[in-house]
Parts: C-alpha cells; sequence; structure tokens
C-alpha cells in the first residue's frame, strides 16, 4: 500500500536469541543414615566449582536406597559412602555390589566413616576396590574438595580412555577409510589432550606418547621406570585397569608425585594387544595436602604438636609399649606464674615465653620422644623406652636449661621457670588417659612445694 510518494513498510519482529544450555553440575552421591552429615555436606560444596561446574549432592541414607539410585543413574562419577548403616557393613557390602553386581568400575569411591577402626584402610582399599578413605573428622571443606577433584579427575581419565577405546573398536569394522580417519582423529585427540598419555605394545616398546607426555618426563633420557609398575599383570588380563601413584623425575630434575591410571587394550579377540595409560600431576595437591595436615596437627605458635595430634601418637606409643612391655614414661610441664607474665607484660610477652619453652624442650629431646601442647602454658611428653628414673632424670635437665633460658621482650629479660610431673607406665596399664592423670597429679605436687621442681607419681 502507498500513500503518495511513501511507501509503508511491514517490520518483521526478531527472533529471540537461542538459549545457552546451563553447564551440568558434578553429580556426588552421598550415602549415609545421619542426616547431619547430608545437611552439611551441602553447605561444604555449596560455593566450590570444578572445571566451571557446581556441585548437585543426591542423598541417600541407606545401602538399598543407594542401590536404586545408581540403578537409574549409572553415569554418578563419584560416592560419599559411610561403613556402618543398616548393618554394620552395610557400606562395604554396597561397595562391592558396585563393583561385582552393578558392574560399575569407574565410580569413584570415597569411603569416609566416624570409626576408622571398624574399617582397616589397607583391608578395605584391597577387598573392596575403594579410591581414598577418610575420617569423617578429616573432611574440612577444603579437604572434601581435594578428594572430589582427585576423584573427578580420576573419573575423567578413565572416562577418555574408555570411550578412545570404543571408539577405536567401533572403527575396526568400517572401511579402510574411514578407519584411518579415525586413527588420524584419535592420535590427533590424543595429542592435544592436557594429561600425558602413552601406548605401550604387548612386548613392552613405547609405541606412542603424546606432547604433556614428552613435557613432564622429557626426551633426554629421563628414568620412567616408575611407570612400568603392573605392566604384567595387565597384560596377562588379571586386572582390568590399575591406578596407583609414583615419583617421577621431571625434565628439570625434581621430583614429581603423578597418578597412574593404566589400562590393557583389548585387539578385539579379548587378548591385550598393549596398554594404554595417563598420567595426572598431583604434585600440588600432594603439597598442599601435607602443608593441610601440617596445619592440623601442629600448634601454629609453639611448632610443638597440637592436643589432639600429641595425643594421637601418645595413644600408639601406650599401645606398643603395652603389647611388647616396655618401658613409657610421660612428663607433665607447666609454666610457673605464666599469668603473671601476661598481667604484667602483655599477651605477646607470654607468646614469647611459650615459644621459648618449647623451643629450648626441642633442643634436648630425642627424635623418637613426642612433644606436644596439651594446655595454655601446658606442655607434655611421651619418652619411649624410659623408666621412671630416666624420665625424671631427662624432666631435671628440662627443668635447668627452662630456668637458665632468658627472654628477651620489650627491652628486658623475662626469667622463666617451669614445675614437672613425671609417671610411668604400670604393669598392664594400657589405657593413656590414666598414665597421663597420674603424671598431672605430679605436677600439681610440684606446684603445691614450691614450683621450679620435677615430682614423680
Amino acid at each position: 500500500m502507498t500513500n503518495g510518494n511513501k511507501r509503508l513498510l511491514s517490520l518483521k519482529p526478531r527472533s529471540p536469541p537461542l538459549p545457552v544450555a546451563p553447564v551440568p553440575p558434578w553429580v556426588v552421591l552421598v550415602v549415609d543414615d545421619d542426616p547431619q552429615v547430608h545437611a552439611m555436606t551441602q553447605v561444604l560444596l555449596r560455593d566450590f566449582a570444578f572445571q566451571g561446574r557446581g556441585f548437585q549432592v543426591i542423598s541417600a541414607h541407606s545401602a538399598a536406597e543407594a542401590r536404586a539410585v545408581l540403578a537409574e543413574q549409572p553415569e554418578i562419577p563419584v560416592v560419599l559412602l559411610d561403613v556402618v548403616m543398616e548393618t554394620d557393613d552395610a557400606g562395604l557390602a554396597l561397595a562391592r555390589d558396585i563393583r561385582e553386581g552393578l558392574k560399575n568400575d569407574r565410580l569413584r569411591i570415597i569411603l569416609r566413616t566416624g570409626q576408622p577402626g571398624e574399617a582397616p584402610e589397607r583391608d578395605v582399599m584391597l577387598l573392596y576396590d575403594i579410591n581414598d578413605y577418610r575420617a569423617k573428622a578429616e573432611l574440612t571443606a577444603q579437604k572434601l574438595f581435594t578428594a572430589l577433584v582427585g576423584a573427578l579427575r580420576s573419573w575423567n581419565h578413565i572416562d577418555t580412555i574408555e570411550r578412545l577405546n570404543a571408539s577405536l573398536e567401533e572403527r575396526v569394522a568400517d572401511r579402510t577409510r574411514e578407519l584411518d580417519q579415525a586413527r588420524r582423529f584419535a592420535e590427533q585427540l590424543v595429542e592435544m589432550m592436557p594429561s600425558p598419555v602413552w601406548f605401550k605394545d604387548a612386548d613392552g616398546i613405547m609405541r606412542m606418547v603424546n606432547r604433556a607426555f614428552r613435557a613432564l618426563v622429557g626426551v633426554n633420557g629421563v628414568d620412567a621406570s616408575a611407570l612400568d609398575q603392573a605392566d604384567a599383570q595387565l597384560l596377562a588380563g588379571d586386572d582390568r585397569r590399575i591406578e596407583f601413584e609414583a615419583e617421577l623425575p621431571g625434565p628439570d630434575g625434581q621430583p614429581r608425585t603423578v597418578m597412574v591410571a593404566k589400562g590393557a587394550l583389548d585387539s578385539g579377540d579379548g587378548t591385550p594387544s598393549g596398554l594404554v595409560g595417563i598420567i595426572t600431576d598431583i604434585s600440588e595437591r600432594k603439597a598442599l595436602e601435607s602443608e593441610l595436615t601440617r596445619l592440623a596437627t601442629i600448634d601454629p605458635l609453639t611448632a610443638a604438636a597440637n592436643r589432639r595430634h600429641f595425643l594421637a601418637q601418645a595413644e600408639q606409643e601406650m599401645e606398643r609399649a603395652s603389647r611388647y612391655r616396655r618401658a613409657l614414661s610421660v612428663v607433665m610441664i607447666d609454666i610457673d606464674h605464666f599469668k603473671d607474665v601476661n598481667d604484667g607484660h602483655g599477651h605477646a610477652a607470654g607468646d614469647a615465653v611459650l615459644t621459648a619453652v618449647a623451643s629450648v624442650c626441642r633442643e634436648l629431646l630425642r627424635d623418637v620422644d613426642c612433644f606436644g601442647r596439651v594446655g595454655g602454658e601446658e606442655f607434655a611428653l611421651v619418652l619411649p623406652e624410659t623408666t621412671l628414673a630416666g624420665a625424671v632424670e631427662a624432666a631435671e635437665r628440662l627443668r635447668r636449661a627452662i630456668a637458665e633460658a632468658v627472654v628477651p621482650f620489650g627491652g628486658v629479660d623475662l626469667a622463666v621457670t617451669a614445675s614437672l610431673g613425671v609417671a610411668e607406665r604400670r604393669d598392664g596399664e594400657a589405657e593413656f588417659d590414666r598414665l597421663l592423670a597420674r603424671a598431672d597429679l605430679a605436677l600439681y605436687r610440684a606446684k603445691a612445694a614450691g614450683r621450679n621442681r620435677v615430682e614423680a607419681g
């Protein structure tokens, strides 16, 4: 239609932009009969993401409920599994059913329990094909995230290898052109993968390594024999795949800790034609774990073992001494008039005194002795293979060294003394709490008798 010389134009509405598909979250199955564990796991993972993907927690409150979930969703990559639920070994039975009943070998199982002694770590890892084993008390937000990242990386690598094998097997039956195209694609894919990958034939000859492998191991004769672990059993068909940690020298000569995942490559007739392996460099993760362990076990001010770690060490020494009927003594150390130091010079002066006392003690102790800070101004020693007489002698040396120490602070030298209580394990005594209590009573006698002295209990 026209109106004079003007033409009316009809404008078509623009099509709306196509929606962008959201990135699905990582699915984590939590199997635990404690509702608080589910709630806490939800909270801990709420703000974490890995490879741009958040975490979705699916809860199962029993092993039976978990079986139903896994039957419907076999591609779940990680399960956090409790041991004791409807039965004492419900979690372990579920782990075996996942591997043998559901034939699910890719699922990464992180066993976590509030009762580590009920399921010894070594036996569980070997018998139930568990990928990781953690006490519930260990799983802080950071440690939980670290464990999940390691499991997801492993799951991704295995998934990549299995998909690559499946792709190659499907192409065998196709025409020569399609097979050649698939082979070129696979080689390029492997070459571009960020993780080091290699292929070794059945005779043990390295046939292929990718760019990442060359960058990690180097091309100048670096010893990579640590990667050969379990080659024979994989080629013999004893295992489908295996994972292990290894120390590998990098091209710079510095040792690196790596996670190795290897599997036998099926030739098509059921016999392995070689081995495919993939490496994850976990050096930074291991260093982080080591630092987290140090932070969790060491008192940050004095560098002595914190109370929890000291008591754990002491229980081990007590159990060993009880089993083999060996001597074991405990020394309790309390800094005299510590409150006066804080009140008169400030808490910074108190910190300087604590640090100095801890340093004096460490200089006089043996490597086998356990030393920890168990209270505000209290320290404790466990002396293996030491009788009461020997412990009293050692305590007296400590008392003299502490009394001779001078702590400079704010332009003045602070004098320090300490009272010490000593006790020896009695025949048949197996509980460390009782031994510690007797040393504590001796300490109070030392303080009541005028301080700066050693008393034996």
